[in-house]
């Protein structure tokens, strides 16, 4: 399955906004614009489809999501994907969206008002609607003309109740839905990702592997235990961006056996609990195992942990490490906050390259408020947040048959096309018209 499109609107200060993914896009603004809010707002989408009845109506009342600019006050959010999977066959081309209103001091909100699912054969022909819920119909296939009834609380969506039917040809189509998901790497302090705390949550499985792991060398381990060939991919990754890397290690050490609980108590007030309720009254436990990563320097006498290496390196190794989990969990997109933040502009390039092979089919969402990024990127997968003087934020993208105006005018003033763009996004008036002139008109 390969991500075509995402479209947001609705959500904190995000106007509608239509990405168009293809390997790599870049967002770029000036601070405090609006790249991480339309990072959240996709990933929140997702989230929307993913969560219970009660979740959705939690997340319908949201305060810190609700648009509270003046002239979006009264949007609703809005959400769709575009997605294309040779196994649909007759169907592999896909659009599914959904809106709901927000929470109202009037209590007229927290209402799923609208949701669509859409198929084609291929991108010559116009799609099909299998989905009217306002009406309260559906349709099984294209082989069918009659539609459907179907019955949804102003919680639910159609997707949910479709799940459940094997009388219809779409099914595949609503699995894909349901499968899709978007990683989003936000962390910008890696605190103790690489020397994690002892315990972990009861519920968290020893061979677990996640994305953004708070365990870098836990998850590398995994990956190594469940993917080899994935493993062997991140270590030639790690040599090209650090040449001096001789040898990188994993090392597991066990911290408890069968006694250990004998060394553990737990007490409520003055009175000390028996094993069999301790869980009860603790979330979590002692791991049985511990992992470090160390890494051997043509420069070092001995491996050194990467705990003690610098954050650049360490934000570099989690970026990658990232990336060959999303390939492992197969993840739909995969989105990266601020990619060049203490990470060398030499090195960028070749980041950006390797992330994107270990993906695979996933493409690649990243922001940067950084001219050197935009270098390494063709300028038409760049969305330039638009400056107003209205708090909204637009993305919009630049126009493919002004690129070379762009390189052109860049050049004459000496200057690299990022810092071109920036120079007009941090411009006067005069400088928002040209920049716009570059842009695509919504």
């Amino acid at each position: 399955m390969k991500i075509n499109s995402i479209t947001v609107a609705g959500f904190k200060n995000i106007k509608k906004t239509r990405l168009e993914l293809d390997s790599i896009c870049a967002l770029i603004s000036t601070n405090n614009y609006g790249k991480s809010n339309l990072m959240e707002a996709i990933d929140f989408g997702f989230d929307f489809i993913h969560e219970s009845r009660k979740g959705r109506k939690n997340m319908m009342s949201w305060i810190k999501g609700i648009p509270l600019c003046t002239i979006m006050q009264d949007d609703e959010y809005y959400f769709e994907v575009e997605f294309c999977d040779e196994e649909l066959a007759e169907y592999k081309f896909v659009r599914y969206g959904f809106s709901f209103k927000w929470h109202r001091d009037d209590n007229s909100g927290e209402v799923i008002t609208d949701e669509w699912i859409e198929a084609r054969e291929n991108t010559s022909v116009r799609y099909n609607s299998f989905l009217k819920r306002n009406e309260g119909k559906y349709r099984k296939g294209k082989s069918t003309v009659a539609y459907r009834k179907i019955e949804l609380d102003e919680l639910q969506l159609a997707i949910d109740v479709l799940a459940l039917l094997d009388d219809i040809d779409i099914s595949g189509v609503v699995k894909d839905i349901h499968d899709i998901t978007f990683r989003v790497c936000s962390s910008l302090d890696l605190g103790d990702r690489y020397q994690p705390s002892p315990l972990e949550y009861i519920e968290d499985e020893e061979d677990s592997i996640r994305f953004d792991d708070a365990d870098v060398p836990k998850a590398l381990f995994t990956l190594k235990k469940k993917k080899p060939e994935l493993y062997e991919l991140f270590e030639e990754a790690v040599y090209t961006l650090f040449p001096d890397f001789a040898s990188i290690g994993l090392n597991e050490f066990t911290l408890t056996d069968q006694n250990m609980e004998q060394h553990i108590t737990v007490k409520v007030g003055d009175k000390e609990l028996p094993p069999e309720e301790m869980e009860k009254e603790i979330p979590f436990k002692i791991r049985e195992h511990v992992y470090r990563l160390f890494v051997k320097s043509e420069f070092m006498n001995q491996p050194v942990s990467m705990a003690n290496m610098s954050t650049g390196t360490k934000r570099a190794i989690w970026l990658l490490t990232n990336a060959f989990v999303a390939n492992l969990v197969k993840a739909g997109i995969v989105g990266v906050e601020e990619i060049e933040t203490s990470i060398h502009p030499r090195m960028i390039k070749n980041l950006l390259e390797i992330i994107n092979e270990a993906l695979g089919d996933a493409p690649l969402i990243v922001s940067s408020h950084s001219p050197y990024l935009v270098q390494y990127l063709k300028p038409e997968k760049i969305y330039v947040g638009v400056p107003n003087a209205n708090g909204v934020a637009e993305f919009r993208r630049i126009q493919k048959n002004k690129v070379k105006n762009i390189v052109a005018n860049a050049r004459d003033l000496g200057l690299s096309v990022g810092e071109y763009l920036f120079e007009l996004l941090s411009g006067d008036s005069d400088s928002f018209e040209i920049l716009e002139s570059y842009l695509e008109v919504v």
